[in-house]
């Protein structure tokens, strides 16, 4: 098995087979699993077709967290390779997309999978790393101010810390660090953000304020994880700390993305 993509479900019945199809359009040549773990009590097996490709946690946690569940697939996935998938986004790019990402990693650890975030109409807000990046390490991703996953080897990995919200960033920041500090971009595999009301980090931004302060204290105390890269990651989480700070809580759907996006532009414009 060369990838499996982590999903964490909850009250996603209606989005979930959406996410699955993503990948699966984009698995010519590769061989994949998609590894779908329950936080809702909901069997998501019957709302999916039949396929070996995909697999299941056991039913029965609820709310326990993205990070639980994302650790439960964790434990029973089994590609050589492991992203995250969230199962209100999806996947782009042409049907070989997943197989040439997997070959960037395989030489280099992990691949960073460039992130395009689109409104409820299907409009693009950003796309990170923007430009035409070749490469990505810790002092590109202090200006990425969005989720950015990685196809990363899967003996690179550590499990999921217990964050509500970053559990995210902590992981795939980890995975840079035992990559070396810095990957290749993804020429072809895009992940969709899909913005929409209601999401996991449709929140006041002091909840993630609180979280950052919690990660660069585990970072000062013992490293959490980074190993000699835990002055990088600590800048990265700063940096993401101060902006969301700036920005603040706004009313719209995306306008964190809007206010980052021409906050960056006018900083470029000089």
């Amino acid at each position: 098995m060369e990838l499996s993509l982590l999903v964490a479900a909850y009250r996603l019945t209606d989005l979930v087979p959406r996410a699955v199809a993503s990948v699966l359009e984009r698995a010519d040549g590769a061989a994949v699993e998609v590894v779908i773990a329950s936080d809702d009590g909901t069997d998501y097996a019957p709302l999916l077709p039949p396929d070996p490709r995909l697999r299941f946690t056991t039913v029965g946690p609820v709310a326990t967290g993205a990070h639980a569940a994302r650790n439960r697939a964790l434990a029973i996935a089994t590609g050589a390779h492991v992203m995250i998938l969230d199962g209100d986004d999806a996947l782009e790019g042409p049907p070989d997309a997943i197989v040439r990402a997997v070959a960037l990693a395989r030489g280099a650890g992990a691949v960073a999978v460039p992130s395009v975030v689109r409104d409820p109409e299907g409009r693009v807000v950003r796309r990170v790393p923007g430009g035409d990046a070749q490469r990505l390490g810790f002092a590109q991703w202090r200006e990425v101010f969005a989720s950015l996953h990685l196809v990363a080897r899967r003996d690179l990995l550590q499990p999921f810390a217990p964050f509500r919200l970053i559990d995210d960033v902590v992981f795939d920041l980890r995975a840079l660090a035992a990559a070396g500090g810095c990957v290749p971009v993804a020429d072809a595999l895009a992940y969709r953000y899909q913005l929409r009301a209601g999401q996991a980090t449709d929140v006041p931004w002091t909840r993630f304020d609180a979280e950052y302060a919690r990660a660069l204290g585990a970072i000062a105390q013992d490293g959490f994880g980074f190993g000699a890269h835990g002055g990088a990651a600590a800048r990265v989480l700063r940096r993401w700390r101060a902006m969301n700070r700036v920005v603040g809580t706004r009313p719209g759907l995306g306008d964190y993305h809007r206010v980052v996006a021409a906050r960056q532009a006018a900083a470029a414009a000089g």
